[in-house]
């Protein structure tokens, strides 16, 4: 995974190559019962421009809430959220968007993913957010590999 600085505002880059289609990485990304495997406990998504992806985070007896709106859709390719909704029963002092563009390549797939926050962020937040960053994607890596890989064996056994 790489980082790059020097977005507008404050922000991070990552890309990382997924050993499964498009198609498998777009469905973590926006289908509630596949991100609930990979990225929160607990979500719902209205994926279209204008719907809402709410997510929902489980510590102990604590939970925690967010709720982004999907700016832009091409579905299978690309997704921008604006995150309305921190999840601290307030909305975000600043623009904090994220953006996922997916390219299939070499029959794997590419997934870059920005997350870009107009407030200002000093070193130390940026290396805990990148350090962040790394461990979901590697989530979402690990989640479709391994659904793309039991689909395999699945369609192996019935041939």
């Amino acid at each position: 995974m790489t980082r790059r600085e020097g977005a507008p505002g404050n922000g991070i880059t990552k890309k990382v190559w997924i050993q499964a289609s498009a198609e498998t990485v777009y469905r973590a990304l926006t289908e509630p019962g596949l991100l609930a495997h990979w990225f929160c406990d607990k979500a719902s998504c209205d994926p279209r421009e204008g719907g809402e992806l709410l997510a929902e985070w489980h510590h102990g007896k604590d939970r925690r809430r967010g709720r982004a709106v999907i700016t832009r859709l091409q579905p299978g390719r690309a997704m921008d959220l604006a995150w309305i909704d921190d999840g601290q029963g307030a909305d975000p002092p600043s623009r904090h968007t994220l953006s996922y563009e997916i390219r299939s390549k070499s029959g794997m797939t590419e997934l870059v993913m920005t997350d870009r926050d107009d407030a200002p962020t000093d070193e130390e937040t940026l290396e805990f957010l990148t350090d962040g960053w790394n461990s979901v994607l590697l989530e979402l890596k690990d989640f479709c590999e391994n659904r793309e890989r039991t689909a395999k064996k699945g369609a192996d056994a019935r041939s």
